[in-house]
């Protein structure tokens, strides 16, 4: 791949395995004179499922939003976002993470704390 790109390149945006990557030239290799890459995945793939299988995931899905204690979840996010707002808190691009009874980036309150969810 080093040898395609011109030396002058700084930036390449291309769509490998479905996934768009951003690509960039950081310099030569000291001993070995190959270009170096730093390469950012900009979008994860769409899940490709069958019509049955997309089907089948919507109503799992469905019947778990519905369950009681997302229900619950929902309502407890609804009351505590209103009052943050009320109370003048900024609570843009944030969720309630109802273990540690405060609002949390979406990054941060997905992954159990960078612990993985089977630890749940």
């Amino acid at each position: 791949m080093s040898h395609s790109l011109p030396k002058d390149i700084t930036k390449v945006i291309s769509r490998v395995r479905d996934r768009l990557l951003e690509i960039r030239v950081i310099g030569n290799c000291h001993t070995c004179k190959n270009l170096l890459f730093h390469v950012i995945i900009l979008s994860m793939a769409k899940q490709k499922l069958s019509p049955k299988a997309k089907a089948a995931k919507k109503k799992r899905d469905l019947a778990f939003a519905k369950t009681f204690a997302r229900k619950r979840k929902k309502a407890e996010n609804q009351r505590k976002r209103r009052a943050a707002i009320k109370a003048g808190k900024d609570v843009r691009g944030k969720d309630y993470d109802h273990k540690d009874k405060k609002f949390k980036s979406v990054k941060a309150n997905r992954g159990n704390d960078g612990k993985g969810t089977k630890k749940e």
